[in-house]
């Protein structure tokens, strides 16, 4: 049987998110290359994501809010004798 060529995807993910990750992947015997691998085949299986990529009900009430005052003046201190 034929070896198949590999090919290195690098990518940059925060530090503490990487870790969080991997302690996860490690309780479940994974380890972060076999995890991609699985995204991957997934991907290419579904021809889609493998999971549904939208807003939850609050990241979308937070953006609702971050409109709303959007032109609300602010105003800055620069210490706490200024307050």
């Amino acid at each position: 049987m034929a070896v198949k060529e590999k090919k290195r995807v690098q990518v940059k993910i925060d530090k503490d998110l990487a870790d969080d990750t991997e302690a996860v992947l490690s309780e479940l015997g994974l380890n972060p290359t076999t995890a991609i691998n699985m995204f991957y085949k997934r991907i290419v299986a579904n021809g889609a994501l493998p999971f549904n990529v939208s807003l939850s009900e609050e990241e979308r009430a937070n953006l609702r809010f971050l409109k709303a005052t959007k032109e609300t003046p602010v105003t800055e201190f620069k210490d706490a004798k200024e307050v």
